[in-house]
Protein backbone atom coordinates (compact mmCIF):
# COMPACT_ATOMS: atom_id res chain seq x y z
CA UNK A 1 0.00 0.00 0.00
CA UNK A 2 1.12 3.57 -1.01
CA UNK A 3 0.10 6.26 1.72
CA UNK A 4 1.98 9.16 -0.49
CA UNK A 5 0.82 11.92 -2.03
CA UNK A 6 1.42 12.11 -6.06
CA UNK A 7 4.03 15.11 -6.86
CA UNK A 8 1.15 16.97 -8.30
CA UNK A 9 -0.83 17.19 -5.05
CA UNK A 10 2.15 17.82 -3.09
CA UNK A 11 2.43 20.76 -5.60
CA UNK A 12 -1.07 21.68 -4.80
CA UNK A 13 -0.91 21.69 -1.25
CA UNK A 14 2.23 23.83 -1.28
CA UNK A 15 0.42 26.15 -3.48
CA UNK A 16 -2.20 25.99 -0.07
CA UNK A 17 0.21 26.79 2.09
CA UNK A 18 1.80 29.97 0.23
CA UNK A 19 -1.61 31.40 0.44
CA UNK A 20 -2.09 30.96 3.63
CA UNK A 21 1.07 32.61 4.87
CA UNK A 22 0.05 35.41 2.60
CA UNK A 23 -3.22 35.74 4.76
CA UNK A 24 -3.06 34.44 8.31
CA UNK A 25 -5.56 34.23 10.58
CA UNK A 26 -4.95 37.45 12.51
CA UNK A 27 -5.61 39.18 9.35
CA UNK A 28 -9.48 38.88 8.83
CA UNK A 29 -11.94 40.50 11.13
CA UNK A 30 -14.25 37.07 12.45
CA UNK A 31 -17.64 36.86 13.50
CA UNK A 32 -17.93 34.02 15.92
CA UNK A 33 -15.53 31.79 17.85
CA UNK A 34 -13.29 29.32 16.69
CA UNK A 35 -15.03 25.65 16.66
CA UNK A 36 -13.44 22.24 17.68
CA UNK A 37 -13.58 20.55 14.21
CA UNK A 38 -10.97 23.17 12.68
CA UNK A 39 -13.02 25.23 10.63
CA UNK A 40 -11.91 27.99 12.97
CA UNK A 41 -13.95 30.94 13.47
CA UNK A 42 -16.44 32.55 10.89
CA UNK A 43 -15.37 35.18 8.75
CA UNK A 44 -17.01 36.81 5.91
CA UNK A 45 -13.90 38.49 4.38
CA UNK A 46 -12.02 35.57 4.35
CA UNK A 47 -14.81 33.06 2.92
CA UNK A 48 -15.18 35.64 0.12
CA UNK A 49 -11.54 35.71 -0.21
CA UNK A 50 -11.36 31.48 -0.89
CA UNK A 51 -14.69 32.49 -3.81
CA UNK A 52 -12.32 34.65 -5.15
CA UNK A 53 -9.29 32.10 -5.58
CA UNK A 54 -12.24 29.83 -6.88
CA UNK A 55 -11.48 26.66 -3.72
CA UNK A 56 -15.17 26.92 -2.59
CA UNK A 57 -16.34 25.48 -6.09
CA UNK A 58 -13.32 23.51 -6.34
CA UNK A 59 -14.92 20.07 -7.12
CA UNK A 60 -18.11 21.43 -8.76
CA UNK A 61 -18.65 21.60 -12.32
CA UNK A 62 -17.70 23.47 -14.54
CA UNK A 63 -20.93 24.31 -15.73
CA UNK A 64 -21.34 25.79 -12.09
CA UNK A 65 -18.08 27.63 -11.63
CA UNK A 66 -15.95 24.83 -10.57
CA UNK A 67 -12.85 23.46 -11.61
CA UNK A 68 -13.69 19.66 -11.37
CA UNK A 69 -11.18 18.90 -9.24
CA UNK A 70 -10.94 15.37 -7.35
CA UNK A 71 -12.26 14.82 -3.57
CA UNK A 72 -8.66 14.25 -2.75
CA UNK A 73 -7.96 17.82 -3.66
CA UNK A 74 -10.49 19.21 -1.67
CA UNK A 75 -9.10 17.64 1.07
CA UNK A 76 -5.64 18.64 1.12
CA UNK A 77 -7.35 21.83 0.91
CA UNK A 78 -9.78 21.29 4.30
CA UNK A 79 -6.26 20.00 5.94
CA UNK A 80 -4.18 23.08 4.97
CA UNK A 81 -7.26 25.03 6.29
CA UNK A 82 -7.11 23.15 9.69
CA UNK A 83 -3.68 23.43 10.60
CA UNK A 84 -3.19 27.18 9.85
CA UNK A 85 -6.37 27.65 12.14
CA UNK A 86 -7.48 30.50 9.41
CA UNK A 87 -11.43 31.28 10.17
CA UNK A 88 -13.21 29.43 7.46
CA UNK A 89 -16.27 27.87 9.39
CA UNK A 90 -18.37 29.94 6.99
CA UNK A 91 -17.32 28.67 4.22
CA UNK A 92 -17.27 24.27 5.53
CA UNK A 93 -21.11 24.82 5.90
CA UNK A 94 -21.44 25.96 2.04
CA UNK A 95 -19.62 23.24 0.53
CA UNK A 96 -21.90 21.01 2.16
CA UNK A 97 -24.64 23.19 1.30
CA UNK A 98 -23.68 23.47 -2.00
CA UNK A 99 -23.35 19.84 -3.07
CA UNK A 100 -27.13 19.24 -1.72
CA UNK A 101 -28.36 22.06 -4.40
CA UNK A 102 -25.90 20.00 -7.22
CA UNK A 103 -27.34 16.62 -6.34
CA UNK A 104 -31.43 17.71 -6.13
CA UNK A 105 -31.49 20.95 -6.86
CA UNK A 106 -33.63 21.79 -9.96
CA UNK A 107 -31.84 23.94 -12.90
CA UNK A 108 -33.32 27.31 -11.73
CA UNK A 109 -31.90 26.99 -8.31
CA UNK A 110 -28.61 25.86 -9.58
CA UNK A 111 -28.26 29.33 -11.56
CA UNK A 112 -29.81 31.10 -8.45
CA UNK A 113 -28.03 30.19 -5.80
CA UNK A 114 -24.59 28.43 -6.70
CA UNK A 115 -22.46 31.45 -7.81
CA UNK A 116 -23.42 33.69 -4.79
CA UNK A 117 -21.94 30.54 -2.80
CA UNK A 118 -18.93 29.78 -5.21
CA UNK A 119 -17.87 33.21 -4.26
CA UNK A 120 -18.51 33.25 -0.89
CA UNK A 121 -21.04 35.41 -0.94
CA UNK A 122 -23.97 33.32 -0.03
CA UNK A 123 -23.96 32.08 3.48
CA UNK A 124 -26.14 28.98 4.21
CA UNK A 125 -27.33 27.30 7.20
CA UNK A 126 -29.11 23.89 8.35
CA UNK A 127 -33.00 23.92 9.61
CA UNK A 128 -33.31 20.32 11.07
CA UNK A 129 -33.94 20.01 14.78
CA UNK A 130 -36.77 20.97 16.80
CA UNK A 131 -37.89 21.52 20.17
CA UNK A 132 -39.14 17.88 20.00
CA UNK A 133 -37.50 16.75 17.06
CA UNK A 134 -34.17 16.29 16.73
CA UNK A 135 -32.13 12.63 16.74
CA UNK A 136 -35.89 11.42 16.00
CA UNK A 137 -36.35 14.03 12.70
CA UNK A 138 -39.35 12.57 11.94
CA UNK A 139 -41.40 14.24 14.55
CA UNK A 140 -41.18 17.51 13.26
CA UNK A 141 -43.72 20.16 13.55
CA UNK A 142 -42.68 22.87 11.29
CA UNK A 143 -45.36 22.72 8.52
CA UNK A 144 -45.68 24.28 5.16
CA UNK A 145 -49.02 24.40 3.50
CA UNK A 146 -49.38 24.98 -0.65
CA UNK A 147 -51.08 28.49 -1.16
CA UNK A 148 -51.40 29.75 -4.56
CA UNK A 149 -47.37 30.53 -5.51
CA UNK A 150 -45.47 29.64 -2.59
CA UNK A 151 -45.44 27.18 1.14
CA UNK A 152 -47.01 29.37 3.97
CA UNK A 153 -44.33 27.72 6.64
CA UNK A 154 -45.33 27.53 10.52
CA UNK A 155 -42.86 26.44 13.10
CA UNK A 156 -40.03 26.67 15.12
CA UNK A 157 -36.32 24.94 14.60
CA UNK A 158 -33.50 25.26 17.39
CA UNK A 159 -29.82 24.51 17.39
CA UNK A 160 -29.57 26.43 13.99
CA UNK A 161 -25.82 26.98 13.50
CA UNK A 162 -25.13 30.53 12.55
CA UNK A 163 -28.26 31.30 11.08
CA UNK A 164 -28.04 34.64 12.54
CA UNK A 165 -24.97 35.11 10.09
CA UNK A 166 -26.42 33.70 7.04
CA UNK A 167 -28.81 34.66 4.25
CA UNK A 168 -30.38 31.51 3.80
CA UNK A 169 -31.55 28.05 5.44
CA UNK A 170 -32.37 25.14 4.08
CA UNK A 171 -35.67 24.10 5.68
CA UNK A 172 -36.80 20.46 6.67
CA UNK A 173 -40.74 21.04 7.12
CA UNK A 174 -43.89 19.49 6.68
CA UNK A 175 -46.11 19.17 3.63
CA UNK A 176 -48.21 16.02 4.10
CA UNK A 177 -51.66 17.47 4.83
CA UNK A 178 -52.94 13.71 4.94
CA UNK A 179 -52.35 12.53 8.42
CA UNK A 180 -52.16 8.88 7.31
CA UNK A 181 -49.14 9.55 5.59
CA UNK A 182 -46.36 8.29 6.51
CA UNK A 183 -43.47 10.50 8.54
CA UNK A 184 -41.01 9.66 6.01
CA UNK A 185 -43.70 10.47 3.01
CA UNK A 186 -44.30 14.00 4.42
CA UNK A 187 -41.49 15.64 4.75
CA UNK A 188 -39.88 18.25 2.17
CA UNK A 189 -36.94 20.68 1.83
CA UNK A 190 -37.38 24.57 1.08
CA UNK A 191 -34.80 26.80 0.66
CA UNK A 192 -35.42 29.61 3.40
CA UNK A 193 -34.51 33.60 2.68
CA UNK A 194 -33.89 34.70 6.12
CA UNK A 195 -35.26 38.02 5.46
CA UNK A 196 -38.75 36.81 4.52
CA UNK A 197 -41.48 38.61 6.79
CA UNK A 198 -42.23 36.26 9.81
CA UNK A 199 -38.84 35.34 9.55
CA UNK A 200 -37.36 35.69 13.74
CA UNK A 201 -33.63 34.52 14.57
CA UNK A 202 -33.19 34.28 17.77
CA UNK A 203 -29.63 33.08 19.04
CA UNK A 204 -28.82 31.07 21.99
CA UNK A 205 -25.42 32.05 24.28
CA UNK A 206 -23.54 29.00 24.83
CA UNK A 207 -21.60 28.07 27.74
CA UNK A 208 -18.58 29.70 26.45
CA UNK A 209 -20.47 33.36 26.32
CA UNK A 210 -20.88 33.32 22.36
CA UNK A 211 -23.20 32.90 19.68
CA UNK A 212 -23.14 29.69 17.72
CA UNK A 213 -26.83 28.05 17.53
CA UNK A 214 -29.82 30.18 17.18
CA UNK A 215 -33.74 29.65 17.36
CA UNK A 216 -35.56 30.10 14.59
CA UNK A 217 -38.76 31.20 14.64
CA UNK A 218 -41.69 30.66 11.44
CA UNK A 219 -44.81 32.95 12.08
CA UNK A 220 -46.99 32.49 8.67
CA UNK A 221 -43.80 32.99 6.21
CA UNK A 222 -44.23 32.97 2.57
CA UNK A 223 -41.29 30.56 0.47
CA UNK A 224 -41.58 31.07 -2.97
CA UNK A 225 -42.41 27.43 -4.44
CA UNK A 226 -39.11 27.52 -6.80
CA UNK A 227 -37.22 27.70 -3.40
CA UNK A 228 -38.46 23.89 -3.04
CA UNK A 229 -35.35 21.65 -2.92
CA UNK A 230 -35.66 18.38 -4.81
CA UNK A 231 -38.86 16.73 -4.79
CA UNK A 232 -42.17 17.57 -2.21
CA UNK A 233 -42.73 14.80 0.41
CA UNK A 234 -39.11 13.24 -0.68
CA UNK A 235 -36.92 14.61 1.35
CA UNK A 236 -36.10 11.98 3.63
CA UNK A 237 -34.88 9.96 0.75
CA UNK A 238 -32.19 12.89 0.48
CA UNK A 239 -31.72 13.30 3.97
CA UNK A 240 -29.49 10.20 4.45
CA UNK A 241 -26.75 10.98 1.91
CA UNK A 242 -27.06 14.52 3.42
CA UNK A 243 -26.24 13.57 6.75
CA UNK A 244 -23.37 11.31 5.34
CA UNK A 245 -21.64 14.01 3.13
CA UNK A 246 -22.01 16.70 6.30
CA UNK A 247 -20.51 13.79 8.77
CA UNK A 248 -17.42 12.98 6.44
CA UNK A 249 -16.80 16.41 5.61
CA UNK A 250 -17.00 18.65 8.71
CA UNK A 251 -15.22 15.89 10.23
CA UNK A 252 -12.35 15.15 8.19
CA UNK A 253 -10.33 18.52 9.08
CA UNK A 254 -10.07 17.29 13.31
CA UNK A 255 -7.41 15.34 12.69
CA UNK A 256 -4.95 17.92 11.14
CA UNK A 257 -6.48 20.31 13.84
CA UNK A 258 -5.26 18.00 16.44
CA UNK A 259 -2.07 17.20 14.96
CA UNK A 260 -1.20 21.37 15.29
CA UNK A 261 -2.47 21.48 18.63
CA UNK A 262 0.05 18.49 19.82
CA UNK A 263 2.66 20.04 18.20
CA UNK A 264 2.16 22.93 20.30
CA UNK A 265 1.58 20.82 23.25
CA UNK A 266 5.03 19.05 22.74
CA UNK A 267 6.31 22.34 22.20
CA UNK A 268 4.96 23.69 26.20
CA UNK A 269 5.97 20.33 27.55
CA UNK A 270 9.23 20.64 26.18
CA UNK A 271 9.69 24.63 28.01
CA UNK A 272 7.16 24.06 31.02
CA UNK A 273 8.60 22.93 34.59
CA UNK A 274 6.74 21.49 37.33
CA UNK A 275 8.24 20.94 40.73
CA UNK A 276 10.99 21.59 39.80
CA UNK A 277 11.15 18.86 36.15
CA UNK A 278 10.07 19.35 32.43
CA UNK A 279 7.03 17.91 31.61
CA UNK A 280 8.54 16.63 28.53
CA UNK A 281 10.21 14.38 30.80
CA UNK A 282 7.16 13.25 33.11
CA UNK A 283 6.19 9.52 32.01
CA UNK A 284 2.48 10.67 32.13
CA UNK A 285 2.97 13.65 29.77
CA UNK A 286 4.40 11.66 27.27
CA UNK A 287 2.24 9.28 27.77
CA UNK A 288 -0.34 11.33 26.88
CA UNK A 289 0.80 13.30 24.03
CA UNK A 290 1.68 9.69 22.26
CA UNK A 291 -1.65 8.54 22.86
CA UNK A 292 -2.85 11.77 21.28
CA UNK A 293 -0.70 11.44 18.40
CA UNK A 294 -1.58 7.49 17.58
CA UNK A 295 -5.04 8.44 17.72
CA UNK A 296 -4.98 11.25 15.59
CA UNK A 297 -3.10 9.32 12.47
CA UNK A 298 -4.84 6.63 13.01
CA UNK A 299 -8.75 8.89 12.67
CA UNK A 300 -6.68 10.69 9.96
CA UNK A 301 -5.98 7.40 7.66
CA UNK A 302 -9.73 6.63 7.96
CA UNK A 303 -10.84 9.60 6.57
CA UNK A 304 -8.37 9.58 3.44
CA UNK A 305 -9.63 5.80 3.25
CA UNK A 306 -12.84 6.90 2.78
CA UNK A 307 -11.80 9.76 0.47
CA UNK A 308 -10.34 7.50 -1.90
CA UNK A 309 -13.11 5.96 -2.06
CA UNK A 310 -14.68 8.65 -2.71
CA UNK A 311 -12.95 9.59 -6.04
CA UNK A 312 -13.32 5.92 -6.77
CA UNK A 313 -17.01 6.02 -7.10
CA UNK A 314 -16.48 2.78 -4.62
CA UNK A 315 -20.18 2.49 -3.11
CA UNK A 316 -20.04 3.69 0.88
CA UNK A 317 -22.94 2.78 3.17
CA UNK A 318 -21.56 3.24 7.09
CA UNK A 319 -18.03 4.30 6.23
CA UNK A 320 -19.22 8.40 7.15
CA UNK A 321 -21.31 7.50 9.98
CA UNK A 322 -17.76 5.42 11.28
CA UNK A 323 -15.72 8.63 10.65
CA UNK A 324 -17.86 11.22 12.83
CA UNK A 325 -18.36 8.68 15.70
CA UNK A 326 -14.26 8.04 15.00
CA UNK A 327 -14.14 11.27 15.43
CA UNK A 328 -15.99 13.11 17.55
CA UNK A 329 -14.65 10.24 20.31
CA UNK A 330 -11.02 10.92 19.11
CA UNK A 331 -12.11 14.72 19.73
CA UNK A 332 -13.33 14.58 23.25
CA UNK A 333 -10.07 12.46 24.36
CA UNK A 334 -7.59 14.43 22.84
CA UNK A 335 -8.86 17.97 24.53
CA UNK A 336 -9.63 16.23 27.92
CA UNK A 337 -5.11 15.04 27.36
CA UNK A 338 -4.47 18.50 26.90
CA UNK A 339 -6.43 19.74 29.68
CA UNK A 340 -4.47 17.56 31.78
CA UNK A 341 -1.36 18.18 30.16
CA UNK A 342 -1.56 21.97 30.85
CA UNK A 343 -2.92 20.77 34.75
CA UNK A 344 -4.17 23.90 37.32
CA UNK A 345 -2.42 26.39 34.63
CA UNK A 346 -5.04 25.90 32.03
CA UNK A 347 -6.95 28.14 35.05
CA UNK A 348 -4.09 30.70 35.41
CA UNK A 349 -4.44 34.00 34.19
CA UNK A 350 -0.90 34.46 33.45
CA UNK A 351 -0.12 36.62 30.19
CA UNK A 352 2.27 34.40 28.92
CA UNK A 353 3.40 33.13 25.56
CA UNK A 354 1.34 29.71 26.50
CA UNK A 355 -1.90 32.38 27.92
CA UNK A 356 -3.49 32.02 24.24
CA UNK A 357 -3.20 27.80 24.11
CA UNK A 358 -4.60 27.61 28.09
CA UNK A 359 -7.36 29.92 26.52
CA UNK A 360 -8.15 28.16 23.23
CA UNK A 361 -7.99 24.67 25.28
CA UNK A 362 -10.54 25.63 27.58
CA UNK A 363 -12.87 26.54 24.90
CA UNK A 364 -12.36 23.50 22.66
CA UNK A 365 -12.63 21.56 25.76
CA UNK A 366 -16.21 22.74 26.11
CA UNK A 367 -16.61 22.61 23.01
CA UNK A 368 -16.08 19.57 22.17
CA UNK A 369 -18.30 17.99 24.49
CA UNK A 370 -21.62 18.89 21.90
CA UNK A 371 -19.89 17.70 18.51
CA UNK A 372 -20.97 14.45 19.07
CA UNK A 373 -24.66 15.57 18.98
CA UNK A 374 -24.17 17.93 15.37
CA UNK A 375 -25.47 15.94 12.72
CA UNK A 376 -26.99 12.86 14.54
CA UNK A 377 -25.66 11.39 17.57
CA UNK A 378 -23.01 9.46 17.74
CA UNK A 379 -25.81 6.82 18.89
CA UNK A 380 -28.03 7.22 15.61
CA UNK A 381 -24.39 7.18 14.06
CA UNK A 382 -23.54 3.68 15.64
CA UNK A 383 -27.05 1.91 14.93
CA UNK A 384 -26.42 3.20 11.22
CA UNK A 385 -23.06 1.03 11.33
CA UNK A 386 -24.77 -1.77 13.15
CA UNK A 387 -27.61 -2.06 9.79
CA UNK A 388 -25.94 -1.41 7.19
CA UNK A 389 -22.44 -2.00 7.93
CA UNK A 390 -22.63 -5.26 9.63
CA UNK A 391 -26.63 -6.29 8.53
CA UNK A 392 -27.66 -6.36 12.26
CA UNK A 393 -31.47 -6.31 12.48
CA UNK A 394 -32.97 -2.96 13.54
CA UNK A 395 -34.42 -4.37 16.38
Amino acid sequence: MDFSFTPEQEAWRREIQDFLKDNPPGKFPTQSGEDSWGHGAFSYEFVRLLGQKGWIALTWPRKYGGSERSNMDLMILFEELAWARVPWAAGAICWSMANSILDMGSEELKQEFLPGIGKGETMLWLAMSEPDAGSDLLALRTTAVEQDDCFLVNGQKVWSSLAHLSQYGFLFVRTATDPNTPKWASISTLILDKSLPGVTVQPMISMLGDIFHTEVFLDNVRVPKRHLLGEKNQAVLHLAKTLEFDRFWARFPKARFCQRITQDLVQYAKETRVDGQLLSQQPGVRAKLVESAIEIEACRQVFWNIGWKLDKGMPLTYEASAAKVLADDMGLRFFDRGMQILGPYAYAPESDKWAKLRENMRRWYLWTAGDSLAGGTSEIARNTMATTGLGLPRK
